[in-house]
């Protein structure tokens, strides 16, 4: 009697689990289906604006971030999103803390300019061999903002920041690069060396110069205006499953 409840008990555990296991399925498959198709890129960026941008403001460097969402099973064709930040330079002054401290403490009164440009759209890849070469185009926006920050001299910490100024522009973007396989295992690590264009519309930004402190704690901000051309060269790496 005993062997026959044991035996029921195991036949009606194998059914539960089964029919759990089928239901579980579809979600599971899914799940790992979108990790599977699913890759990110990290790069750190220089910026190189052009036209009229690059007679007014310098050289940019900072740090970019994709995801790409692979849309068929040979590695061809992706959906590229990515965002990235850019400092093109500021300005640093040292100020006193107040009028009844005087010189005793001081501090750094210390101005950054920066661009975030962003894209999303399409990207056609060659997903063998050694060098892997890819082409990508998209639409977006490039985002401009000046922030002054204020930091002791023996730190960087900043205990109070402004934005002194911000605008934004519409954007389409083209670029390309290679991928290069670095290592092959459970996911897969490569080199990823790019370049991007982004044809950006009319914008007021600043540079170095464009705001001046003037007696009595008053400050004059003078933004410049013109359209907002760019070229990102990146060097980074890619992780995918």
């Amino acid at each position: 009697m005993l062997n026959k409840s044991l035996y029921r008990a195991l036949l009606l555990s194998s059914v539960l689990t089964s029919a759990t296991l089928a239901q579980d399925t579809p979600q599971d498959t899914s799940t790992s289906e979108l990790a599977r198709r699913s890759s990110g890129a990290l790069s750190v960026i220089q910026s190189r604006p052009q036209g009229t941008l690059g007679k007014n403001i310098g050289l940019g460097y900072g740090v970019d971030g994709a995801y790409l969402l692979r849309l068929d099973d040979a590695g061809i064709w992706s959906l590229r999103a990515n965002i990235g930040g850019v400092s093109y330079g500021g300005e640093s002054r040292r100020a006193t803390l107040s009028e009844s401290v005087g010189g005793r403490v001081t501090l750094d009164v210390t101005t950054s300019n920066y661009i975030v440009p962003m894209s999303v759209g399409p990207q056609v890849s060659w997903p063998t061999g050694i060098v892997r070469p890819y082409v990508n185009a998209g639409v977006g926006a490039q985002l401009f903002f000046t922030e002054s920050r204020l930091q002791g001299t023996g730190d960087y910490t900043a205990f109070a920041s402004t934005t002194n100024h911000s605008a934004s522009a519409a954007a389409w973007s083209i670029g390309g690069g290679v991928y290069l396989p670095l290592y092959a295992g459970k996911s897969q690590l490569d080199l990823d060396l790019g370049v991007q264009y982004f044809g950006g519309g009319t914008a007021r930004y600043l540079a170095q110069g464009s705001i001046i402190d003037q007696p009595g704690g008053q400050v004059t901000v003078t933004p410049l205006e013109s359209t907002t051309h760019l070229t990102i060269i990146r060097l980074g790496a890619r992780l995918r499953p």
